[in-house]
Parts: C-alpha cells; sequence; structure tokens
C-alpha cells in the first residue's frame, strides 16, 4: 500500500512536470514573435528606415552604403548617420529627384545655421523634426588609367575625333553621388 502510495505520489509529479514543461514551451513560442518585432525595432535605426522609404526613382537609387557613430539614445554622443547614394542620372537631375523625395516625406530646407560649403556638386541642408541633414550631389572622381604609348609602328589617329565618352571610361563610374549626413539638432557642428 505504500508503495503504490509512492508510485502515485511519482506518476502525480511526473504529470505536473509534463504539465508546466507545456505551460513554458507554450509561453516561449507565444512570447517569441513580440520579442522579435521589440529587438527588431530596437535594432532598427528610424532615419535609415526613413531613407530607405524616400519616394525615390530606380536610377537615383542604383546602390547604398550606410555608416554611423555615436549612440541612437545620445549616450556620451548622439547618433550620426552617413549615407551614400549612387545615381545613373547626372548630379542636376539627381538634386531634383531627391529635394522633391525629401520635400514629399517632411524634410524642410533648413533656414539657420550654417550650411556647409563644397568647392564641387550643389549642397543643401535639411531639418525634420529633432533632426538635421547636410546633403552633397557631385560627379564622382573616378580613376581612368592614363593611355599608355605605344612601342612600335601606331596607326594613323581618325581624323574625327569622338565626342561621346569612352565606354572603357565610363565603365563602372556613376554618374552621380549623393551623400546624406543626418545628425540630432541638439549635437549638430558642422566643421567647415
Amino acid at each position: 500500500m505504500i508503495r503504490r502510495a509512492e508510485m502515485r505520489k511519482q506518476l502525480r509529479i511526473a504529470q505536473q512536470l509534463k504539465v508546466v514543461t507545456l505551460v513554458v514551451v507554450a509561453m516561449l513560442l507565444l512570447a517569441a514573435y513580440p520579442v522579435y518585432l521589440f529587438t527588431r525595432a530596437v535594432a532598427e535605426d528610424p532615419i535609415f528606415g526613413e531613407l530607405d522609404g524616400l519616394d525615390l526613382p530606380s536610377w537615383a537609387v542604383v546602390q547604398h552604403d550606410d555608416s554611423f557613430i555615436g549612440s541612437r539614445w545620445c549616450i556620451d554622443q548622439c547618433r550620426f548617420r552617413e549615407r551614400t547614394w549612387v545615381s545613373d542620372h547626372k548630379p542636376d537631375e539627381t538634386n531634383t529627384a531627391y529635394v522633391d523625395a525629401l520635400g514629399d516625406a517632411g524634410w524642410r530646407p533648413r533656414t539657420n545655421g550654417v550650411c556647409p560649403t563644397v568647392t564641387e556638386g550643389i549642397a543643401s541642408c535639411w531639418q525634420r523634426d529633432a533632426y538635421v541633414m547636410d546633403m552633397w550631389v557631385r560627379a564622382p572622381a573616378c580613376n581612368v588609367p592614363p593611355v599608355r604609348p605605344s612601342i612600335g609602328p601606331t596607326k594613323a589617329a581618325d581624323p574625327t575625333p569622338s565626342t561621346e565618352p569612352s565606354s572603357e571610361a565610363t565603365a563602372g563610374c556613376p554618374s552621380a553621388l549623393v551623400t546624406v549626413k543626418v545628425y540630432n539638432a541638439i549635437d549638430y557642428h558642422p566643421v567647415d
């Protein structure tokens, strides 16, 4: 009789362990998706998300490179973000596309403060909520190797030089680059 009581007690404990294990597994499964969404929201930078959401033509966003420095929550130093896009069109046309997209997204031209000056290209300054942005649209500096002189007999030069750039010189070289630098307004100190 004592043995049966012991066995029933052990079976009850085993049953309770199974139920507790199933409840814990169910809770973990139910909590996994909200935890995933929360960590993704915390890890994703809202500014890069906004830049990804700009309504730009496909030729204006061929590819991009991102970089950042600092804390998103301004611990010790506020985050500085930089993105450089590659565009297939000339700087003037690219600048117009970006100005329109930024205006549609709620960015407004900045009227106070100093806008950095550039020697080449088009610079503009923007503001939205607690952020300021400096944008620079320019033609890239592509490294084209010089033509090497040949040793030996040469062919006569073509009497009508082509006005179009050679495809070899422009291959791999984009038409324009767009660099935006986004700062928190409280931590914005432009370098001249």
